[in-house]
Parts: C-alpha cells; sequence; structure tokens
C-alpha cells in the first residue's frame, strides 16, 4: 500500500484542500498522512520527519500563503533530499493552488523542474484527487510541465510573485534576487524595503572597478536582500553579473573542489551567455588554474565594463575538506588586480554569516580580511518607525514601537513579519505580543523551524539550555553557529542572550 505526505500551510483554502485529499486518498487504500495529526512540540517535528521518510509520495499545496512558510521549505527540502540516490523511487507531486506565478528563489530550484497540476479558486477538488490518485496507482504524470531551466523565468511569473509577496508586504524566509528586476518600464522591487547605511557602501562599491566587499550577516537579517539589490543595479550598470547562492548547490557539485570549479564555471557561462568552459579545460592543469586562465580568458574581456561575482552563504562551505584553497582562490584573484589590469575588470561580493577564523587556516589566504566589510545589524528604532510608516502606521502610538521592539527587538523579518500580520488581521499590538509564542500564534511557522533544526541534536537542545538559563555557552563553535543561526547575541560566548524576547519565551517552553 503506497504512503504519501501532504505538505500545506494552515490557512483557507490549502487546509480544506488538504483535509479533502487526505480523506480521498485514503479512500483509494493510499495512506495519506497530514501534520494534523500529531501535537505540536517536540515530538511533532521527529513525527514529521519520519512520516516524510516513510512515505513513498510527497504532495506539496503551494498557493500565495505556503511560499512564505518557513516550515513547508524545510519539508520540501527533505523530501528533494530523499529523491535523490534511494534504492525505493520517492516522488514529488506539487499542486499549485490558485498561484501561477514563479515560484520563490529557493523553492523553485527545487520544485522548478517538476511536473505539476494547478486548482483555481471555484475547481472541484475531486479533479485534483483523481490526478493525484492516477499519479500514484497508474503512474501517469500531472498535466503541467516543470521548467527545463530553472532559469528561464518569465516577466509576468515574476511580477505575480512579487505582488505576491513583497509588494504586498508580505516577507518571504529567503530573498528572491528576480524581485529586483527592472526591464524597460516593468519595475519590481518591494515598496517596503529599508535602506540601511549598508545600502550605501555597496552602492559605492559599484561604481568601482575591482572591489572586493565581504558582507557579514546573520539569519533572516537582509544579507541576501541587500545582494539581490546589488545583484541588479550590477545589471542595469554593465548587463554583466553573476549570482550564487551555495545553499541552492546541489550535493554533488560539493563533493571535491574540481567538481565545485568546473561547476562555477558552467554556471557563469550559461549566467554571462559566454563560451562554455569544455574547450578551455586543460587536463595538465588543476581546477583552480583552469577556472583561473577561463575568467581571464573568457569572462573578464567580454567587456570593457567589470563583472561582478556575487557569492552568498559561503559559509555552507566552511565544513568541506577543501574549503582553505576554494578561499584561498577567490583571494587569488583578488591579488591578480596587482599586476595584470584585466583582473580590475572582475568586482566580488561575498556574504556569510559564520566567523570564518574557526575553520579557515590561514585568515591571510582568503577574501575575508581584504576589501570592505559591511556587518549588517538588527533595525534601528528609526529603521523600524521608517518601516512602521510603509506599512500605513500600523503602530500607532510609541507604547506600540516599544512593545514590538521589545518582542522582538530589531529582527528585520520578524518586525516585517508582525506589521504584515496586523495589516490583514484584526489582531491589536497587545494581542499579538501575548500570543507572539503560542503554537497558533502569528510567528509559529517561523518557530517551528528553529524545532525542526535542533531537534535532533541533543548537544545543541543542551547549548540553548545553557544560554537560556546562564547566558553563556561552553563550546566557541557552538556560539557561533548558534549567532550566525540568529538565535543568541552577544559579543562573546560568556555573555550572551537570546537574540530576543520572543526566542526565549518560546525555547523556554520547548526546551
Amino acid at each position: 500500500m503506497s504512503a504519501a505526505f501532504i505538505s500545506y500551510r494552515h490557512v483557507y483554502p490549502d487546509q480544506d484542500l488538504a483535509e479533502f485529499l487526505a480523506h480521498f486518498l485514503n479512500e483509494h487504500q493510499i495512506v495519506a498522512f497530514t501534520d494534523k495529526q500529531i501535537s505540536v512540540g517536540m515530538r511533532w517535528a521527529d513525527e514529521i520527519r519520519q512520516q516524510i521518510r516513510e512515505s513513498d509520495y510527497f504532495i506539496v499545496l503551494l498557493s500565495k500563503q505556503s511560499i512564505l512558510s518557513d516550515m513547508v521549505r524545510q519539508e520540501v527540502k527533505l523530501a528533494y533530499e530523499l529523491t535523490q540516490g534511494l534504492a525505493k523511487p520517492f516522488v514529488i507531486l506539487p499542486i499549485r493552488v490558485a498561484f501561477t506565478g514563479e515560484l520563490p528563489y529557493d523553492l523553485g530550484a527545487y520544485l522548478d523542474p517538476i511536473q505539476f497540476t494547478i486548482w483555481q479558486e471555484g475547481d472541484d477538488f475531486a479533479t485534483i484527487g483523481n490526478r493525484i490518485v492516477s499519479a500514484i496507482e497508474q503512474s501517469v504524470s500531472l498535466p503541467n510541465n516543470g521548467k527545463v531551466e530553472r532559469d528561464n523565468s518569465s516577466l509576468s511569473g515574476i511580477r505575480e510573485l512579487t505582488n505576491a509577496t513583497e509588494g504586498s508586504g508580505a516577507p518571504l524566509p529567503s530573498a528572491d534576487p528576480r524581485m529586483w528586476l527592472e526591464t524597460g518600464t516593468v519595475k519590481l522591487g518591494s515598496p517596503f524595503y529599508v535602506k540601511r547605511g549598508a545600502d550605501s557602501q555597496i552602492e559605492k562599491q559599484g561604481y568601482i572597478d575591482g572591489t572586493t566587499t565581504v558582507v557579514k550577516g546573520v539569519r533572516q537579517l537582509g544579507k541576501s536582500s541587500l545582494l539581490a539589490r546589488a545583484y541588479h543595479a550590477a545589471q542595469q550598470r554593465n548587463g554583466r553579473a553573476f549570482y550564487l547562492d551555495f545553499q541552492l548547490v546541489d550535493v554533488d557539485p560539493l563533493e571535491t573542489l574540481d567538481k565545485l570549479l568546473k561547476y562555477l564555471a558552467r554556471r557563469l557561462a550559461k549566467s554571462l551567455g559566454v563560451s562554455k568552459p569544455d574547450g578551455y579545460w586543460d587536463a595538465s592543469l588543476g581546477a583552480k588554474e583552469n577556472l583561473t586562465d577561463y575568467i581571464e580568458e573568457v569572462i573578464l574581456p567580454g567587456s570593457e565594463l567589470p563583472v561582478t561575482f556575487l557569492l552568498d552563504e559561503v559559509d555552507l562551505l566552511f565544513d568541506l575538506p577543501y574549503r582553505d584553497q576554494f578561499f584561498a582562490t577567490i583571494r587569488g584573484w583578488h591579488n591578480l588586480r596587482a599586476t595584470r589590469e584585466i583582473w580590475n575588470r572582475l568586482n566580488i561580493i561575498i556574504a556569510h554569516s559564520t566567523e570564518p577564523y574557526l575553520w579557515i587556516q590561514n585568515i591571510n589566504q582568503s577574501p575575508f580580511n581584504v576589501g570592505l566589510s559591511i556587518r549588517l545589524e538588527d533595525f534601528s528604532l528609526d529603521e523600524v518607525k521608517e518601516l512602521n510608516a510603509k506599512y500605513k502606521d500600523q503602530l500607532k502610538s510609541n507604547n506600540d514601537i516599544n512593545d514590538l521592539m521589545n518582542l522582538l527587538g530589531g529582527h528585520p523579518y520578524l518586525i516585517r513579519h508582525a506589521l504584515f500580520t496586523l495589516a490583514n488581521s484584526l489582531l491589536t499590538v497587545q494581542e499579538l505580543c501575548r500570543t507572539a509564542a503560542d503554537e497558533t500564534g502569528p510567528f509559529s511557522d517561523h518557530l517551528r523551524r528553529y524545532i525542526w533544526s535542533i531537534q535532533n541534536s541533543k548537544k545543541l537542545i543542551t547549548v540553548m539550555q545553557n544560554v537560556l538559563r546562564q547566558n553563556m555557552c561552553d563550546d566557541e563553535t557552538d556560539f557561533q553557529r548558534l549567532k550566525a543561526a540568529g538565535l543568541v547575541k552577544g559579543e562573546t560566548r560568556h555573555s550572551l542572550q537570546m537574540r530576543c524576547q520572543l526566542y526565549a519565551e518560546y525555547f523556554r517552553k520547548h526546551l
């Protein structure tokens, strides 16, 4: 008997469709599981992970609401990993729920190539149920083709995605660089974006040839949004920019340095529309030399104007055995500007969350101590006030602003989420603050993601308990990882605290 896991968000109409599908599949002797069958908490996260792994099919409902979900992202990521190299088949079946726009950048990396079906408002649920049953029982493909090339985004699809998210004030958990696109008279982007000092710094770098910029910021602090804006600013100036988020690189290209550098060369060729690297790759040379030669001979001569490389979330490489060699390669490109003029046509922007000195043996053979360093911080009080004005003053008084700041600090994503919630619900600021750490509260989806992330590690649970009880962490690496995840704040591991009161309240309940 086949088993299917249904991933969805608890909103209308997603929840109604998920419940119908669960009942419909069970009637057809297909065991269907939804998260309503278990209680929330540490056991909840364990059970979700186990149920996905034990299923044969993963059905995901993709709507304007669910694409905002941190938890849907975690479930999709696990499902995608289960499709890679398993002995038993594991099939993902996406259902678009009244949403036909482009998927957010991170979700699309997993789901864009997969065939899907669409439910539109007014359609019969049974039609979708029959399509899913046919896909499971008869191996019939879903009717809508996925994208063969992930990079082939339609302008209309990006516009629909932008209108559903940033354009309406609904913050995505991860930035999407396509949303800052400007083509002809069509300008996308977010009317809710707050420019900070870092924006001015990175804008100035864009007008100088031969720069290296390192952006440091913890999760959901805004570094990916900053890079997205820099990416499209570079495209507008000279049309030559290459953006890579290492979170979206598959496992295979990361196995060895040689594989990764060949992957980078292929992605550069595709992104910049230049000759493929195959004819330039010399088997007698190492991968570092080959990639460097390819950039110098093919990429840089393409124009008198500079090309910008933007590498996001590079700390995903810190745990890999060849990390020192990889970052030494980038440092080498920086150093080449002094002796070979053509390398001044290359601008490099790197973003990371974790302190590199914990992993890299010689920081002087890396790009992390050269060029301009930009460190992102939480929103200031003035920046929160500016953002509040963009949301038409949902916080009516200084007391409201202080209440929200006491709860969330200046956490950019959570502040935006709170203002969007207030603008689209009947909650008052006081009610939002009072229910903030509840299982059904306004931040429940975001908070569950952290339970999902740490519940399999007894060590991390112990570390978090020490932070809550003693405001300290015994291990420097653990401290840096918690800080990079955006869970704690403090300059040293001997004096730190949870990043905001919301996190403190929630984890005291669950740890």
